[in-house]
Order: structure tokens, then C-alpha cells, then sequence
């Protein structure tokens, strides 16, 4: 770096330190105030449970879940059906583990079942439409409390504060979800972004080699502290840099999160830029679940606002099982014992050094997400891909099976209503994804098989891809 480069940086720094004390004490608590009135008390309320001794903590998620099980047996055609066909009462689920006697909810649950699991006692208009991209290959539809939004975003901060990041910090973002950026949109960096956010965003979803290149000078131009990405685009990005000798980019702390997070991509990550690797385990619906502190012993589960269990179907020398949620807050549509299609376990351990109470998962298994990688240097991450077709109902289930550099199969499970007009507008979606040269074939299927680890496989390479061909110097 020059003398008068570094001189720049040094500028740019003292601008974001007075800006981010700005936004964090002024500009944010306004903000929050008038479109997240329930922030504030959330927040302060939740920082105050995170020390709390867990039998405290045991005391405040049965109240929670009491509250629930009652309001979800009286305004919830669903488990008002289940708890008559079981012949249970709500005061027979008292305690976490007295949610063993309700069965588990499938995500086809809410495909199918979406308008009875609806309460009768929320009005239309205090509840929001969200939907998942379905990184298992099926997409859903859900709703969720407008009160629920700003207690995800107070739980949020919380967590991202374990990682040393504050509201108005400046932030890199790599990122595929259609709904949060649009695909056709490669870099991002809109006003409320800067101003409130402050947020540089990358697309995931159009990864090549000249849009990274741009996602570095504008890093370079605004120097963000911290770095939140999909776990393979933080590796992918770590990559890109190393093979491109790019050595003044660095973070104080990177947010991984979408996908599995192995321990080599974590070292690379870490080595390349400086900060330690913050592990992060969330859906679209319930956010947050687990979070890593500054230990990096295991990831605190959100157990103020969410119940998780770890159900072992069979015996596993590890302890591992499919992981159950169960949403202690969200009203509109109750999510309870609601299986996401993660495996994980629980830390064994002693208490965190960190002095927090909250349960830690051990790991998550089951969350890495192949990229398809084609020839001319563009690589398009499974995260991106899952919400192309998550609001069409014509379609139950997908598969991306890629086996050539210039073939990929898309595997269909039909749903209600497909037809050669349902063909031909995944295609159309497609566009903006798949470079014209990729040929796709879509082969409609009565089922798409498990893979030997019991999870499906939503991107699948049959043939070799080096990581990281096509990002070279």
C-alpha cells in the first residue's frame, strides 16, 4: 500500500467511526422507533436473558411455550384437530419435554395445510407473507407476526454484537437471496444501505470473476469492518483473493451462515482476511437459531425466543439427530416441533466460557450447498437457485444434477397444475442465472432420492469441478 493510499484509508476510517456513532446513537433508535416499535424493549429484554442461570431460562421458555400451546389448541385449526385426535389438552404440555407427545410438523405440513395453520384470533393485517427458497428443493409459503419482524431483529443484533458488530458499523454482504437483492442486480449499495444499514452487497447469484473484482474496489472505497456471507461465498471470496494475490482486503470479524461451514474453509477464510470466522445456523422461518460467541465452543441457540430439540431416531454414537424448532413468539402461524431437514448435536461439554446460559449445538450437519460452475468462470451458488421457483405451486420438489461443464439436468417433482407452460417459465427464470452456452434439460420425476447421508442433495455435480478453476490471476 502507498503512502497515499494509506493516508486514504486512514480518512475513510475516521469518516465511519464518526458516521457509524452517527447512525448507531441517533439515526438507528430513530428509525426503530418509528417502524420497529418493539425493538427497543426486545432488545434490552433479551441482553438481560443471556445471563440469566438456566433454571431461570428453563422457567421462561415454558411460560412462553404455555402460552403458545394454549393459543395454538384454541385459534389453530391444525393443532386443535391434533389435540383432539390425540385426546390431549393444552395442560398436558407444560414442560419442553412434554413436546414429545405432539408430532413432528413437515414442511409439507405447511405446503399443503398452509390456511389451517392459521390463527382465527390475528387479523389479516398484523401478519406478514414470507417464503423460503427451499434448499432442500421445496419451497413454502409462511406468514409471520409484523410484531414477530422486530423481535427477529432484535435477536439478530444480539447476536451479531457476539460478533463485535454494532448497528451503523459499515458491513460487506455476500449474499444470493433473490428476495433480499435481485438476481439481475450484481452489486449493491443503495442509499438506505449506506446511510442506515450500511451495507456494500454482492449477489452471490451472478458470482463471476469481474463482479468480485468490482466487490473489492468498492471495499476497498468504503474499508467495512465486518463481512456477512453464505459460508461457500465467504470460502469462494477467500479464494478469489489468495489466487489473485489480493492481500489488503480484511475483516475484524466474518458472519458465515446459509451453508455448512467445514474447518479448513474456516482457517482459509480467517487466514485470508484477518478476523475470526462468527458461525451462524438460521431458516427465513424463524431467523436466528444458534450463533457462535467469542469462544467459538459451539453456537448459543436463541432459547429466549425459539425451543430446540435434537430428535435421535436411532441410536448415534455422536448424538446426532434432526433438529426440531419450535417458534416461542410468532402468533400468526405457530411452528411447533417443526423440522427444518438439518441434522445436529448438542455440546457435551462444560458451561461456555463465556458465561452465557444458552444451550450450544455441537454442529450442524447436512447445510453444504454445491455451486454449479460453469465454463466461462461463473459460478452460481445453490442458495441463489432455490428461490426461482419457490412460489410456484406446480412444483414440489428440484434437483440441479450438473454432468458436464456445459450440462445440467434440472429434476422436477410435479405438483398441482404443471404443465409445458410451467417448463418454460423455469426456464425464463433461469435466464438471468445460466450463461446462454449451458445446455438444461428438464426430466420430470416421480421422486428425487436421498442421498446416503439421509438429506437431499438440492445441487449435485457428477462430474470433477476444482474449486477454484476460473479464478485465477
Amino acid at each position: 500500500m502507498t503512502l497515499l493510499s494509506s493516508a486514504r484509508a486512514q480518512v475513510r476510517d475516521a469518516i465511519n467511526w464518526t458516521e457509524s456513532g452517527i447512525i448507531r446513537n441517533v439515526v438507528y433508535p430513530l428509525w426503530t422507533m418509528r417502524d420497529h416499535p418493539h425493538y427497543r424493549r426486545a432488545r434490552a429484554r433479551f441482553e438481560q436473558h443471556e445471563h440469566l442461570s438456566p433454571a431461570l431460562l428453563q422457567d421462561l421458555q415454558q411460560g412462553l411455550l404455555q402460552r403458545m400451546i394454549g393459543h395454538a389448541a384454541r385459534h389453530v385449526p391444525y393443532y386443535r384437530s391434533t389435540f383432539d385426535a390425540l385426546g390431549l389438552s393444552p395442560m398436558d404440555i407444560r414442560t419442553t419435554d412434554d413436546l414429545r407427545k405432539l408430532p413432528v410438523l413437515q414442511k409439507r405440513d405447511l405446503q399443503v395445510s398452509s390456511e389451517h395453520l392459521l390463527a382465527d384470533n390475528i387479523e389479516p393485517e398484523m401478519r406478514s407473507l414470507n417464503r423460503t427458497g427451499g434448499s432442500t428443493g421445496s419451497p413454502i409459503q409462511f406468514w409471520v407476526d409484523k410484531a414477530r419482524y422486530d423481535l427477529r431483529r432484535a435477536s439478530t443484533d444480539r447476536h451479531n454484537a457476539w460478533a463485535g458488530v454494532r448497528p451503523g458499523d459499515y458491513c460487506a454482504l455476500l449474499w444470493g437471496a433473490v428476495m433480499d437483492v435481485p438476481a439481475q442486480q450484481v452489486l449493491s449499495v443503495s442509499w438506505k444501505q449506506r446511510a442506515l444499514h450500511r451495507q456494500i452487497m454482492l449477489n452471490t447469484a451472478q458470482t463471476d470473476e469481474a463482479g468480485l473484482h468490482a466487490f473489492i474496489e468498492l471495499v476497498r472505497k468504503y474499508r467495512p469492518r465486518h463481512l456477512v456471507a453464505y459460508a461457500q461465498s465467504a470460502y469462494m471470496f477467500a479464494e478469489f483473493c489468495a489466487a489473485n494475490s489480493i492481500q489488503d482486503i480484511h475483516f475484524e470479524s466474518i458472519i458465515t451462515t446459509a451453508e455448512m461451514l467445514v474447518d479448513t474453509q474456516r482457517e482459509k477464510i480467517e487466514a485470508t482476511f484477518g478476523g475470526k470466522v462468527f458461525n451462524r445456523y438460521g431458516c427465513r422461518e424463524v431467523s436466528v437459531i444458534a450463533s457462535e460467541c467469542r469462544e467459538h465452543s459451539g453456537l448459543h441457540v436463541n432459547a429466549d425466543a425459539l425451543i430446540v430439540e435434537i430428535d435421535r431416531r436411532r441410536e448415534d454414537p455422536e448424538g446426532c439427530g434432526r433438529i426440531l424448532i419450535t417458534d416461542l413468539y410468532n402468533l400468526s402461524m405457530p411452528l411447533i416441533r417443526y423440522e427444518i431437514g438439518d441434522l445436529g448435536s448438542w455440546a457435551t461439554d462444560s458451561a461456555c466460557a463465556c458465561g452465557r446460559s444458552f444451550p450450544r449445538l455441537r454442529r450442524i450437519e447436512g447445510r453444504m450447498t454445491d455451486f454449479l460452475s460453469f465454463p466461462c468462470g461463473k459460478r452460481v451458488s445453490g442458495p441463489s437457485l432455490t428461490l426461482v421457483h419457490s412460489d410456484m405451486r406446480e412444483v414440489r420438489q428440484l434437483q440441479y444434477v450438473q454432468t458436464s461443464d456445459s450440462d445440467v439436468t434440472l429434476n422436477v417433482v410435479t405438483g398441482t397444475g404443471f404443465s409445458d407452460g410451467t417448463v418454460n417459465e423455469i426456464r425464463r427464470r433461469l435466464v438471468p442465472y445460466f450463461p446462454t452456452s449451458i445446455r438444461l434439460a428438464v426430466k420430470v420425476v416421480d421422486h428425487i432420492p436421498r442421498e446416503a447421508s439421509g438429506k437431499y442433495r438440492f445441487v449435485k455435480q457428477t462430474s470433477a469441478h476444482p474449486f477454484n478453476s476460473g479464478f485465477s490471476a
